[in-house]
């Protein structure tokens, strides 16, 4: 199935209505999280920047994955000085659940009748499927150090025309819905509700946390995060404050601060 799709982004309105101070828009990038690190230094400058493409044909996951996504995608960088940050250092692995928990909120809003639930620690889902990824990457020194949030959101791609091991895995709001959506409207829902999610985080953590881990489809399951060449199976009681995923082993409580869910 295709959608038609309707005017891509309306930039002034971007500006309006949101707290950027700048957005660089390309109609097709390879990946917005590479140029958003190509330009960091002037995009630090007047942060919080937002780097945005109609269409992403290199996207990074984490640990070097690719981000498979065609016309009709939501692909966007956004980046902020670290500085002004709510968060204290330690606790900046946070802005990754923040993030996922602001583009829930704003899907569950555009689409109330579905579900949508936290993977710790960068995905999205709509039951099993795969409707979002994210990628946080700190870079920089000094009062030049920035954060990186690049978000994937499966919104006007129909997935039933990607190749059949990624249909089977991934969905978009689209294909929910089954009526194309205004790109402007989804992105700025979406960075409306990262900037209130940021400064909950802050503000109250234990209610944050608390609505992470009730969103969060790993919680009581028997899984298995992958960390290089280690591998750390228990179940899952929860994230904890730092956003770390905390799993009961038959050693104990194990506490993994990153990693790859391998089985869930």
């Amino acid at each position: 199935m295709k959608f038609s799709q309707p005017e891509v982004f309306d930039i002034p309105r971007l500006l309006r209505e949101s707290s950027l101070q700048h957005v660089e828009y390309h109609p097709v990038l390879s990946s917005t999280n590479t140029l958003a690190l190509q330009l960091l230094q002037p995009l630090v400058a007047c942060s919080p920047a937002l780097v945005l493409t109609a269409q992403q044909t290199a996207g990074r996951g984490r640990h070097g994955n690719l981000w498979w996504s065609s016309a009709g995608a939501l692909t966007f960088s956004l980046v902020l000085r670290s500085q002004e940050l709510p968060l204290a250092p330690e606790r900046r692995p946070l802005a990754a659940i923040a993030a996922g928990m602001a583009v829930r909120d704003a899907l569950s809003s555009l689409a109330p009748q579905q579900e949508f639930l936290l993977k710790w620690p960068n995905d999205v889902l709509s039951g099993p499927r795969k409707i979002c990824g994210i990628l946080v990457e700190q870079h920089g020194s000094g009062d030049d150090q920035a954060l990186i949030i690049g978000i994937g959101v499966n919104v006007n791609n129909s997935l039933l025309e990607a190749p059949e091991e990624i249909s089977r895995r991934a969905v978009s709001l689209a294909d929910l819905l089954g009526r194309p959506l205004d790109l402007t409207e989804v992105l700025l829902q979406i960075l409306l509700r990262l900037d209130a999610r940021i400064q909950q985080f802050s503000s109250q953590p234990r209610m944050a946390m608390s609505d992470a881990n009730r969103c969060s489809v790993l919680n009581g399951r028997v899984v298995s995060v992958q960390h290089g060449e280690q591998v750390v199976s228990g179940t899952c009681v929860g994230i904890d404050e730092n956003g770390l995923l905390v799993l009961q082993t038959e050693a104990g409580i194990v506490r993994c601060p990153t990693g790859v869910v391998s089985q869930w």
